[in-house]
């Protein structure tokens, strides 16, 4: 038997169902009536969005552009010279034949904020810069003109530079930081035009032939310590001989055979290990005042230890000086810088004493120097001692003696009198 089937009592014929979408004037309308109220929805969404956004990158630029400055607010005034622009880095003075030096100064014009970084699980704040750049001077003190100037950019923040001078060219080490790699710029010292950069320093030098990944200045003994990318680290460069050694025991034994007797060198030391320190000239071979100077100077009260260098040391005089420090030396003067008084709110003083008697020549006190000099730990606690000794340089150029403050400015000092000639403090590059 089939079977039974049941139909519905309305003629199927005529009701035949038709599978898709009907049409029909209330079915349209409802429809359109949706696609406006996504299209509302979707708007007021990105409009949300936009303004979002847009809020929180105000915010991102806001505190972008806080500047490092504001955070570390040191006591004292500058006397700002709008004609150089940038962070003051160094300077060095340069001999023109026939008249009278002038100084190549670099500074860092770059214009640095404080960043930070947001995202799930990640939070960081540094250092960062745009328009990253130094600009190198050359200033004639004399006419106290600019007579000219070259900039160079860098990719990031340049974290540490130093200058020297050899063979009428200025030499530039830049440390890595960021996307800023370890390099070498080389200067026409009269011009300030730059003649060559790492790549041309690499080529001239098989031993770095596969690149520099970083680089390390000692400006005690005019050496570079270059670390390259075929991994090495004990390659050392003098600046001096313009070339490359292998380690460090080959470059004192290059320039302690061009050494022939005896000479002297000074040193500090505290008798009562405290911040006291006393004065003590070093006679030694010479060819060991070339290769361990640090040494020789670190044992300036302890023959004992200077015996194995068939070195002896004597004080030069009852002078205290308090947490002194001798900055530069040669075989006429000794340059050094002390305190007025030890604890935390202090001055310091500059003198100069005579490398052949250990006498006293000239002391320069505080207000003729930097007010960023003076130690007030009460007022910040980054205006410390320890905090700023390391910012301050100093460099002896025949009868003209540099005073340099990192970040501030340079002065400028007769060496057999000093007196003051003249001074730089670079205005700050703004936004």
């Amino acid at each position: 038997m089939e079977p039974q089937h049941n139909y519905p009592s309305y003629n199927a014929g005529f009701q035949q169902q038709v599978y898709g979408r009907k049409r029909s004037k209330k079915g349209c309308f409802a429809a359109g009536i949706i696609i406006v109220l996504l299209i509302i929805s979707g708007s007021l969404f990105l409009a949300y969005f936009i303004y979002n956004k847009t809020n929180n990158t105000l915010e991102e630029i806001t505190e972008k552009f806080r500047k490092i400055g504001g955070k570390e607010k040191f006591v004292g005034t500058r006397n700002e010279d709008s004609r150089f622009t940038g962070a003051f880095v160094d300077a060095l003075e340069v001999p023109l034949p026939g008249s009278t030096p002038v100084i190549f100064l670099l500074t860092d014009a770059s214009k640095t904020y404080i960043e930070t970084k947001k995202r799930p699980g990640y939070y960081s704040t540094g250092a960062a810069c745009i328009d990253c750049k130094t600009i190198a001077y050359i200033y004639d003190p004399t006419s106290d003109k600019i007579i000219t100037n070259t900039e160079v950019k860098f990719p990031d923040i340049i974290s540490s530079t130093e200058l020297f001078i050899k063979d009428d060219k200025v030499y530039q080490f830049t440390k890595a930081y960021g996307e800023t790699p370890a390099g070498v710029n080389i200067y026409d010292s009269r011009t300030a035009k730059l003649l060559s950069e790492t790549t041309d320093f690499i080529s001239a030098y098989p031993e770095l032939s596969e690149g520099i990944t970083e680089l390390n200045v000692r400006a005690e003994n005019k050496t570079v310590n270059f670390e390259t990318k075929d991994g090495r680290k004990k390659i050392i460069y003098s600046i001096e001989l313009q070339k490359i050694f292998k380690d460090d025991k080959s470059f004192r034994t290059a320039i302690e055979s061009t050494a022939e007797g005896e000479g002297y060198i000074y040193g500090m030391a505290s008798e009562d290990n405290d911040s006291r320190k006393q004065l003590h000239k070093i006679t030694a071979p010479a060819k060991y005042i070339l290769s361990q100077r640090s040494i020789l100077m670190s044992y300036a009260d302890r023959n004992n230890m200077l015996k194995s260098y068939s070195a002896h040391s004597v004080r030069v005089s009852d002078k205290n000086y308090i947490e002194g420090i001798i900055y530069a030396q040669d075989e006429n003067n000794v340059l050094i810088i002390s305190l007025t008084a030890a604890g935390k709110k202090s001055e310091r003083i500059f003198t100069c004493v005579d490398a052949g008697t250990g006498a006293e020549k000239w002391s320069v006190q505080q207000n003729d120097l930097f007010d960023y000099m003076k130690i007030d730990e009460e007022q910040n606690s980054a205006q410390s001692f320890f905090s700023t000794k390391d910012k301050i340089t100093v460099s002896i150029h025949g009868a003209l003696v540099l005073l340099k403050l990192k970040g501030d400015g340079v002065i400028g000092f007769d060496s057999e009198t000093g007196r003051k000639m003249w001074s730089i403090q670079p205005a700050p590059a703004g936004f």
